[in-house]
């Protein structure tokens, strides 16, 4: 079974909150949290009812990486380490979550060369699926955001975009995913996405 992580050393892009409604949705059967924020830990303790792994050790890791029997899940964090590339270099889908903000953006031209580090690490080109979140309902347009996508190597446009939306952190105060409404379906659609790639 395929390992998915959701990655981007640039902190604040929403990965904890994406990484919330995906797992509603793909239902895993293995969660690691690798932030050292504990984002999606400290979550999950206001309500949720999942079974989170964290893990500093690298053996360790690797170790519940890999397991071909079970669906495994991992969120990082917003910074570079060796345990995200560790992460990074072990999965099947990369998921990479940015805003609509231009400094968001050019963040991306960083975890390209991350990500370029991994694939010569692992001697194969590894790929990250860029991922437009936080994005105001009423854009249509994402000339610009396509453009600095063109120009990296190892980084491809997801076609899904998810909106702004007061859903959200209701939700992930109770620590649960958006159940219901135009969000809920954004994140089955991503998921369904995610599935197709994978297989």
């Amino acid at each position: 079974m395929p390992v998915i992580c959701v990655a981007n050393s640039k902190g604040g892009t929403g990965k904890t909150t994406v990484s919330l409604n995906l797992i509603h949705h793909l239902k895993p059967d293995f969660i690691i949290d690798l932030d050292m924020h504990k984002g999606l830990s400290d979550l999950n303790r206001l309500g949720g009812h999942l079974e989170i792994h964290r893990t500093q050790d690298k053996d360790e890791l690797l170790k519940w990486l890999d397991n071909e029997d079970k669906l495994i899940f991992v969120d990082t964090g917003g910074f570079d380490s060796t345990l995200n590339r560790f992460a990074l270099s072990q999965s099947d889908f990369i998921l990479t979550p940015t805003s609509d903000d231009p400094s968001d953006q050019l963040r991306l031209l960083d975890f390209d060369k991350t990500m370029a580090a991994v694939s010569e690490m692992v001697n194969e080109h590894l790929t990250a699926y860029a991922l437009l979140n936080r994005v105001h309902h009423s854009r249509r347009s994402f000339e610009d955001f396509d453009h600095l996508i063109g120009g990296l190597k190892h980084m491809v446009r997801m076609p899904n975009v998810i909106p702004q939306s007061a859903a959200l952190p209701r939700a992930a105060f109770k620590g649960r995913a958006v159940q219901s409404g135009t969000v809920a379906a954004d994140f089955s659609n991503l998921a369904k996405e995610i599935k197709k790639k994978l297989y």
